[in-house]
C-alpha cells in the first residue's frame, strides 16, 4: 500500500487557523466600521420613530387601497 503526503491538508488547516487567528484579530474593528450604529450621532430618536411610524400607516393605507380597488374590479368582472 502506498502512502500518499498529506502535505495539501497540513497546508489547507494552517491557512485555515491563520484566516481564523486573522478574523478574531480584525472582528472588533469590523464592528466599528459598520454604518448601523446610530451611537454618538445627533439623531434625535423619537423623531426619527414618529418619521417611521408615518411611512408604515402611509404604506399601510397605500396597501389597503389597492386591495380595495383590486375587489371592485374582480367584482366589476364577474
Amino acid at each position: 500500500m502506498n502512502r500518499k503526503p498529506a502535505m495539501g491538508a497540513i497546508g489547507m488547516l494552517i491557512a485555515l487557523a491563520i484566516i481564523a487567528v486573522l478574523f478574531i484579530i480584525l472582528m472588533p474593528a469590523m464592528k466599528d466600521m459598520g454604518g448601523a450604529s446610530i451611537h454618538g450621532t445627533s439623531l434625535d430618536k423619537k423623531s426619527v420613530e414618529t418619521r417611521v411610524n408615518q411611512q408604515v400607516s402611509e404604506i399601510e393605507n397605500a396597501k389597503r387601497m389597492a386591495e380595495e380597488e383590486l375587489n371592485k374590479v374582480n367584482q366589476e368582472e364577474y
